[in-house]
């Protein structure tokens, strides 16, 4: 049986996860965006400024645990 340490472990890496795969995409996306903008300066500009996601946090990471871990410690 897995021991409540653990859980709560492996909840907060099941967040961070989350949390990086969210970042990974909103990058992708940005890059695509930058890239359709290349030839003007102005809008590849405005392009970054719009899409490119900024650094997931500690607390972030955190607040996104402290969800997941809800369902693991409902009692029904």
């Amino acid at each position: 049986m897995t021991n409540p340490f653990q859980i709560r472990y492996d909840v907060l890496n099941m967040a961070k996860d989350m949390l990086d795969k969210a970042y990974e995409n909103q990058m992708s996306l940005a890059h695509q965006m930058m890239d359709m903008h290349k030839e003007n300066a102005d809008q590849m500009r405005e392009a970054y400024e719009k899409y490119i996601p900024k650094a997931i946090t500690p607390e972030e990471i955190k607040a996104q645990a402290e969800k997941l871990y809800e369902f693991v410690s409902e009692k029904k």
